[in-house]
């Protein structure tokens, strides 16, 4: 329940702060598309007694000319084409986040290093 008597109405910016203008998405493949700046955060999403596809982990993205604000979790297979190197710089920054399956065989394949597969 919500006190209704606590809300105040919207009151306009008088400071004149800029606003962000929203950048246009790219076009590929008639699908508008963002470019992902930094992948910065991992975790474990869904039920704990679940195995995949309904567990799985979510990646929390910072969108390239976006703000912190904006920054949104994202499964590997919306980003799967795209930010491997970036998946693989938030393995090495922090090797004990969890991480997809499939992040570690491509990774892996990418560095010839066959002995994690």
């Amino acid at each position: 329940m919500f006190n209704v008597g606590l809300l105040e109405p919207y009151r306009e910016d008088t400071i004149g702060r800029p606003r962000l203008a929203i950048p246009e998405p790219e076009i590929v493949n008639t699908e508008s598309s963002y470019v992902v700046a930094d992948v910065v955060d991992g975790r474990w999403y869904g039920n704990p007694k679940c195995k995949f596809p309904d567990r799985f982990v979510q990646y929390l993205v910072a969108w390239e000319a976006f703000g912190r604000e904006d920054n949104s979790g994202e499964q590997f297979v919306m980003l799967e084409d795209t930010v491997i190197e970036t998946l693989g710089n938030l393995e090495n920054r922090y090797p004990a986040k969890p991480r997809d399956h499939r992040v570690v065989t491509q990774l892996c394949v990418e560095r010839k290093d066959y002995t994690k597969i």
